[in-house]
């Protein structure tokens, strides 16, 4: 059993955010149903009778009275986004809809598939009759090369009801795609044609016809006897607005109609909607706000499904958006949308059948971005201020709560952070994402497939703290994370002070010693006085009610000593002192009733420096561990284990030995991530060196073995697979870092020579189980001018990544201004390589100088590659009375020869080959 206990994601936060797919049975579909969608356009919550609108509305109304009611149904603040998600059951903002489309404007790109097309591949006749709004890109973006059988109306954001033209004066008026001179009232058009089409349908073949209205979207025109009939009570410009919603219910009635006369109401899906809010002339009452905002006004809109299978007369209270629309009208048809881009749209159909919502998070945006998550809503603006509030017992937003509730708010803004990120790379949608780690806890709790810093989504943030990216996403690769700001006054208290915190229930009465650490990275100007950066575990019983205790340690003085001893020129005078670490605290719970810790991360005292002044955490963690023998005196390694029992063992050869779990009586065939525990090294005591290290992913825009681009992260758990032969240790490897990696070339550098992406490779190495010394061996001069390190890799991390020798492309250029911040970057071959002391966020490199380095691979003559300690606070490099040679490399009794790394000096990584190389892997110096 591994011994580590990543907190995963967490499990109980995450079921709380979770809204499953629904999985349909037979008696809940109308399979092959017609589909008939009537979309309003900017009709507001209190412009129809149901909501005691003053427009007459009682087709709208009836069906009410023969539907459904979403009384929490959403959509964008403006049309085309709206009408983009509609049709893509997709975020806007993921293909460059934020607001609406202008005619120099691409539009809806043709790399979206529009919903409908799953519907007419299924045999419906599709229909759009009415606005579309989504771009004039010309013939291959027209609708009906989208999706659409069939198109009748005009393709701008509004036209003059009766002339059919645009502002500039352009007739705006087609069927098909044609051109056509037609004399009118829009909206009476526009009704009469989907009555002609509902009458002259196929019988055969279903219908899936969505009518999108113009009305009541300006210009305010309207019969002058429907205006008439609101002059009495309203000005001229409210009656013409009531007139034109009332135009618009009597066309959806003789709509209504054509389908009762064609004998279809028991087999039709009717849904009415608004795109968004109401602008000037109509009313939201009684919410606050209007179009292009996400106050409620602005996005919360009417909505009523009639479907077979649906109680009539019913209110629903399940929230959900408009992108929801066709992945739900696909599950009540049997429809199947073919996956090809993360959809943010989910079926709710089973929640309409049933009565009984679910829980929920969506996300609506314009330039301002509000995430609701079940009663709670968030109001992030685009000058980064929020808002909080309680819709349940506050849906007019008349308390903003943030002050008030900062936790709440904290939770909302990290998930919105985390789901903006996933839009601006198109990645899964956030429910996908909280499904996803929901499956993978579900299936085993200990899971390393979670990728870096996602857990992180879950943290409380407090006061100067943000999730989000870490670092310039065009540049490097650090995924997400949580960034505490030393410099950035973001709750405006005048104070430079953040926390983020994560609960955890794993914790026993049995078990009493942990290690809590953090995977950190502090940049360069990142500071604060009195040491007031720490570690905090605080120790809760009753289910994480009741506080007991805590316990605090400072790691800011590990900070500054390791920007010290870690200080080479080279590197840090283009790099930075930025680099990634790993920061502990050992801690004995002190009571045995503790059920829950909370484990924190945070900063007090922040020091305005500008520039880079951010700790990033890219993963938080709790493990058991031993209890120390003295553990009021020198604290273990980071990733100690307990010892085995020697006389259990099985030689595998040199040091390596196979450690039986089960009643094993022979070593395995192989070891990979299933059994990396079980792989261990004797030096002073015995270790796992490869524990931790043989799974990666190939990541999306890396290239996979084949040189195919990588659409999608894949997780590779076989990254590392490990064989023994008499003779050598044989590593195959997909030399996949797992870690963070740069974007190369670096554009901020102007760097030559590297390609943009990293290639799966498939490597064998072959590590002598009994190296040998080289008599001959010849240790490198200041540039290896004289090759006593070839070119290319001279050895293979525990990770499965390659060491290069110091120098890149010729021996006078040091590779050190080419590298990230782990010490790598990809070859002109795609091969990713380190050149010198990977300084990372995994294991084996998790090295706090408290002791003697662990390995962290080997030279290809079979010698091991050890991290920069020699003992407690003691750098090698630095050591006198076992000082390293001129290969860096010494020996003791307990590790016999030994190279180290060797940061601020060259080489950095081994000074030539003390050993004979082994001609497996590559041949000697020429």
């Amino acid at each position: 059993m591994k011994p580590s206990h990543k907190i995963p994601a967490l499990v109980l936060f995450v079921a709380t955010l979770l809204t499953p797919h629904v999985v349909l049975g037979a008696e809940a579909s109308t399979t092959n149903a017609n589909i008939l969608v009537l979309l309003a356009d900017d009709l507001g919550w209190g412009d129809v009778g149901y909501n005691g609108g003053v427009p007459e509305t009682p087709h709208i109304d009836s069906l009410c009275r023969d539907g459904v009611r979403l009384s929490r149904f959403y959509a964008y603040p403006a049309c085309s986004p709206s009408r983009a998600a509609l049709l893509t059951g997709r975020f806007p903002q993921r293909y460059g809809i934020s607001g609406p489309v202008r005619p120099r404007d691409e539009g809806l790109p043709m790399s979206e598939t529009l919903l409908p097309a799953a519907f007419q591949n299924a045999g419906y006749q599709t229909s759009l009759i009415g606005k579309w709004h989504l771009g004039l890109a010309g013939d291959q973006a027209h609708p009906i090369r989208r999706g659409f059988d069939h198109f009748y109306g005009f393709l701008d954001a509004s036209i003059d009801y009766y002339k059919h033209t645009t502002g500039r004066g352009q007739v705006d008026w087609q069927r098909d795609g044609k051109d056509v001179i037609e004399s009118g009232y829009a909206t009476d058009l526009l009704a009469d044609e989907a009555v002609r089409q509902i009458r002259t349908s196929d019988s055969e073949s279903p219908f899936c016809i969505v009518v999108s209205f113009s009305a009541p979207h300006s210009p305010f025109q309207a019969p002058a006897n429907l205006v008439a009939k609101y002059r009495n009570n309203l000005s001229e410009t409210e009656a013409t607005y009531a007139a034109m919603v009332d135009s618009m219910d009597q066309g959806i009635g003789r709509i209504l109609d054509a389908i009762d006369d064609q004998q279809l109401r028991d087999n039709t899906i009717v849904v009415f909607a608004s795109d968004n809010g109401a602008a000037r002339a109509g009313t939201n009452d009684p919410f606050r706000g209007q179009k292009r905002q996400v106050y409620e006004g602005g996005i919360h809109v009417p909505c009523v499904i009639r479907a077979p299978g649906l109680r009539a007369g019913t209110e629903n209270e399940q929230l959900c958006a408009i992108h929801d629309l066709f992945p739900t009208l696909a599950a009540a048809t049997g429809t199947t949308i073919p996956a090809a881009k993360p959809l943010d749209g989910f079926s709710l159909w089973s929640q309409l059948v049933s009565g009984k919502p679910s829980s929920r998070t969506i996300v609506l945006a314009e330039n301002d971005h509000a995430i609701i998550r079940d009663d709670w809503k968030l109001i992030q603006f685009a000058n980064g201020d929020t808002e909080l509030y309680n819709l349940r017992v506050d849906p007019t937003e008349a308390q903003n709560l943030a002050d008030a509730k900062p936790e709440v708010a904290s939770r909302l803004l990290s998930q919105l952070t985390q789901y903006r990120v996933v839009v601006q790379t198109d990645g899964p949608a956030e429910d996908a994402i909280e499904t996803l780690v929901a499956e993978r806890n579900r299936s085993n709790p200990t899971s390393d497939d979670l990728q870096e810093g996602e857990s992180l989504a879950a943290a409380t943030l407090i006061g100067d703290a943000r999730y989000g990216v870490l670092g310039d996403h065009r540049v490097e690769a650090n995924g997400r994370g949580i960034r505490l700001l030393s410099s950035e006054d973001v709750d405006g208290n005048g104070k430079f002070a953040g926390v983020a915190y994560l609960q955890s229930n794993q914790v026993s009465p049995s078990q009493r010693w942990y290690r809590f650490y953090i995977s950190g990275l502090a940049q360069d100007n990142f500071a604060v006085d009195q040491d007031d950066l720490y570690l905090k575990v605080e120790f809760l019983q009753k289910n994480g009610t009741n506080s007991l205790d805590s316990i605090t340690e400072r790691i800011y003085p590990q900070v500054m000593q390791e920007r010290e001893d870690f200080f080479d020129h080279a590197t840090n005078e283009s790099l930075g002192h930025a680099m990634w670490r790993t920061y502990a605290m050992d801690f004995r719970t002190p009571f045995a009733k503790v059920d829950t810790l909370r484990l924190s991360v945070g900063f007090a005292q922040g020091k305005n420096q500008g520039g880079k002044s951010e700790f990033w955490i890219n993963s938080m963690d709790i493990e058991p561990i031993n209890v120390p023998a003295n553990y009021q005196a020198t604290k273990p390694a980071i990733h100690e284990f307990p010892q085995p029992d020697e006389s259990k063992l099985i030689a595998l050869g040199g040091r390596w030995y196979f450690h039986p779990h089960n009643g094993e009586q022979e070593a395995p065939q192989q070891f990979d991530h299933t059994n990396a525990e079980q792989l261990l090294y004797k030096t002073d005591r015995y270790h796992a060196p490869f524990a931790g290290n043989m799974s990666s992913w190939l990541r999306t825009g890396y290239l996979d073995f084949n040189g195919d681009e990588v659409t999608e992260d894949k997780h590779k758990p076989y990254a590392v697979v490990i064989t023994f032969t008499d003779d050598h240790l044989v590593m195959r490897s997909r030399n996949l870092p797992n870690h963070p990696t740069a974007t190369f070339p670096d554009r901020w550098r102007m760097l030559d020579g590297n390609p943009s992406y990293i290639q799966e490779q498939a490597n064998t190495w072959h590590i002598p189980l009994n190296p040998k010394r080289d008599p001959d061996a010849i240790a490198m001069d200041a540039k290896n001018a004289n090759q006593a390190l070839p070119m290319g890799a001279i050895g293979v991390a525990t990770n499965g990544v390659i060491f290069f020798n110091p120098f890149d492309h010729i021996f006078e250029t040091d590779a050190v201004w080419r590298l990230d911040r782990c010490c790598g970057h990809p070859s002109p071959r795609q091969q990713y390589h380190y050149h010198k002391y990977p300084v990372c966020v995994k294991t084996p490199w998790s090295d706090e100088g408290q002791s003697h380095s662990s390995v962290i691979g080997f030279a290809f003559d079979g010698f091991p590659v050890y991290g920069p300690y020699e003992s407690k606070g003691l750098l090698a490099k630095d050591a006198t009375n076992n000082p390293l040679n001129d290969f860096n490399l010494h020996e003791d009794p307990d590790r016999g020869p030994h190279y180290h790394v060797t940061p601020g000096e060259y080489p950095h990584i081994i000074g030539g080959y003390w050993g004979q190389i082994d001609t497996n892997n590559r041949p000697g110096r020429r």
